[in-house]
This record gives structure tokens, sequence and C-alpha cells, in this order.
């Protein structure tokens, strides 16, 4: 039956999107990077606001992968956390929050 199906699928989206919230606060920041681009994959909105938690992150790839998460997500309350993050002291960071910034425009403004 196609309902079981997609109640097994929507169950195991469940588990991975808490997994990788709880993965966002791994004390290794490889767990954390890796949640955080998960999270843009799954394209979940109630990421939104833990991976803008996240840019705040002691280690720049963490917070260059939760911006470019933000991006993909493509919602305007993580506008904030990508603009302040064109600002960061890391190259790699602000290129990848520009970056992220244009998609999440495109997303919200240009009907992707």
């Amino acid at each position: 039956m196609a309902g079981e199906g997609d109640a097994r699928r929507a169950a195991e989206h469940e588990r991975m999107v808490e997994e990788f919230l709880q993965n966002l606060t791994h004390e290794r920041p490889e767990y954390r990077w890796g949640a955080a681009d998960a999270l843009g994959r799954l394209g979940d909105r109630r990421a939104v606001e833990p991976l803008i938690a996240v840019m705040d992150d002691p280690d720049p790839r963490v917070r260059k992968k939760a911006a470019w998460a933000l991006g993909q997500l493509g919602d305007m309350r993580g506008q904030r956390s990508l603009l302040a993050a064109m600002r960061d002291r890391d190259e790699d960071v602000r290129e990848i929050a520009e970056e992220a910034y244009e998609i999440l425009k495109r997303k919200v403004f240009g009907g992707e």
C-alpha cells in the first residue's frame, strides 16, 4: 500500500531530522558539519533556527556548511545570519554566505 510506504518514509525523515538536529551540538566539528549538510539537503525548515545558532560555531567549516544549508532552506529567518556571515573572519565562510544569500533570495522572491 502506498500509505504504508509514505508513513514509513515520513517516520524515517523525522528520525533523520531529529538525529541531525542533535548532531549540530556534537563535540566533534565533523559531526556538526555533517549535520548542517544533511539538514540543508533534507530541506526541513525546522532546522532554520538551529542552523542560525550554529553560525557562531568556532569551526569555520561548520559555519560555512550552516550558511550553505540556510541558503538551501530558503527561509527568510536565515537572512540576518547570512548577512552577518558575509563579514566573517574566514574568507571561505564569507564567500559561501554570499552565495547562500543569493540562493535564499531566489528561493524566496524568484519562485524557486
